[in-house]
């Protein structure tokens, strides 16, 4: 029996009573049967069906002329005939063999390409690099390490193929010869065939590399207005006129003129279609001026300043940049109308719109980016990198380096890194635009030490193939890994 005070914790009252009234009475109930019967469950049994596949009945339009259909495939069998022929017997890929991606995160040496040097009593440098816009050959220049005055020997242009089943490192499958050292290399951005150089002479050429006999097609040696110095630059460039669609040819001396060339890559011919003329002007020197009266002479001539480089903008092809020397870096305009004050065979114009804060010493190079719009980067021999805008004068950030940087290049892999050679590493060193830093992992060493490195340029195809070329006469082909900044 529970406990009455069971419950009461729990605020349940029992209804027990205690004292209880007991009656007995006789009940029966009728006897239960049982029965017990055994029950199986039907077996069950699989089957596979399968019904037959019913094509559908395709519906054919009723207004098909079969004539007309069968008329225009015969019309156009032959040529697609010959399409395929063609196809079949080119050799555009012959010997070609797809690049491996470098997954173990590391620079590779894949090719280092020398020409002997037959006359060992001179040293002879890599002064120019430049790839063809297919990304198949390397050209580069080999030329005279010093110059005392005038260039009275004559220069080579080295073009590679490291794409032929044929190819080797010591052979160039074509070798131009020139009157006098070239200073500067340009490749046809969608020619592959067509390449053009600047001379210490002033001479313009154009080569035509698919010519067997004679490949040069244009010279500037006897046009109007041509340059009388050394050309420093030749760079090929979309017409900033918009509705001129073929690509023109700049170049830049240093005599102080930047011309614009219109070039027949097919015909030939050569015409000068524009001419600019830097002045003293625009650049106040802090020490003695090194600028020398222009040699077309006459009562109005300013003093001219040597460019040493320039660069168009890529978004904006009337706006560039130009280095002179003396460490001046001007903002420039193709569309400027003011004329220079200066007697030429051609009418001159002034272009400079605006001045940026100048290098202390002479201006290397200089480079608009690629990719980012109204950036460019600057060098020069007072141990600075800078970076800048074209909306301000001043520098947005100044990167101190050992020596003196002779050149930069934009990566074409990586679009926030540049790379930037001197005169004492020995390396391509590649920064970071965002923070100024050093990617080590990236850095492209000399083919051997100490010997300096002269020119480089990065493949327009295959980005992570740059070449680098040294004052030995040696140009390595480099593949960089992949790089992912860290956030």
């Amino acid at each position: 029996m529970f406990s009455d005070k069971s419950f009461d914790v729990v605020g349940f009252h029992s209804c027990w009573k205690t004292a209880r009234e007991f009656q007995d009475e006789g009940i029966q109930t009728t006897a239960s049967s049982y029965n017990e019967q055994e029950s199986q469950s039907t077996v069950s049994k699989g089957a596979e069906t399968q019904t037959d596949h019913i094509q559908p009945n395709l519906i054919m339009a009723e207004n098909v002329d079969y004539d007309r259909l069968a008329a225009f495939l015969n019309r156009i069998y032959p040529k697609v005939i010959a399409e395929l022929d063609k196809m079949h017997i080119s050799q555009a890929f012959n010997g070609y063999e797809p690049t491996e991606d470098n997954t173990d995160g590391a620079v590779r040496k894949l090719h280092t390409l020398q020409v002997r040097n037959t006359n060992s009593q001179t040293e002879m440098k890599v002064s120019s690099l430049s790839w063809s816009c297919t990304g198949a050959v390397v050209a580069f220049a080999c030329s005279q390490s010093k110059h005392e005055s005038w260039c009275d020997h004559s220069g080579n242009v080295h073009l590679f193929n490291i794409n032929r089943q044929d190819f080797s490192d010591s052979v160039p499958s074509k070798t131009l010869e020139t009157r006098s050292c070239v200073t500067s290399l340009s490749a046809h951005p969608y020619e592959p065939s067509i390449l053009a150089g600047g001379t210490f002479s002033g001479e313009i050429l154009v080569w035509n590399l698919q010519k067997d006999d004679d490949c040069l097609i244009s010279t500037t040696v006897t046009v109007p207005g041509a340059h009388r110095e050394a050309v420093s630059q030749v760079s090929w460039v979309r017409n900033p006129d918009p509705t001129q669609q073929r690509h023109v040819l700049v170049s830049a001396g240093r005599d102080g003129r930047l011309l614009m060339w219109q070039v027949g890559t097919h015909s030939g011919s050569i015409q000068l279609i524009e001419g600019f003329f830097i002045m003293l002007e625009h650049i106040k020197y802090t020490g003695p001026s090194k600028a020398v009266p222009s040699p077309v002479g006459g009562p109005d001539v300013d003093m001219e300043l040597g460019v040493t480089c320039f660069s168009f903008a890529a978004q904006d092809l009337t706006t560039f940049v130009v280095g002179v020397d003396g460490g001046g870096l001007l903002h420039c305009t193709t569309i400027a109308t003011k004329p220079a004050p200066v007697h030429s065979e051609v009418p001159l114009k002034d272009p400079v719109l605006n001045t940026f804060e100048k290098h202390e010493g002479a201006v290397t190079c200089v480079k608009c980016s690629p990719h980012h719009a109204k950036t460019f980067i600057s060098c020069g021999t007072d141990n600075e990198i800078r970076i800048y805008h074209m909306n301000q004068t001043a520098p947005v950030r100044v990167i101190y380096v050992e020596a003196g940087v002779v050149g930069l290049e934009w990566s074409l892999a990586h679009p926030d890194l540049f790379g930037a050679w001197g005169n004492i590493s020995g390396c391509v060193n590649f920064y970071n635009l965002n923070n100024g830093e050093i990617i080590p992992s990236l850095q492209l060493p000399a083919c051997e030490k100490p010997a300096l490195i002269s020119a480089v340029c990065c493949n327009p195809h295959s980005h992570q193939l740059v070449a680098v070329g040294d004052v030995q006469g040696k140009v390595v082909v480099w593949q960089q890994p992949s790089y992912k900044e860290d956030k």
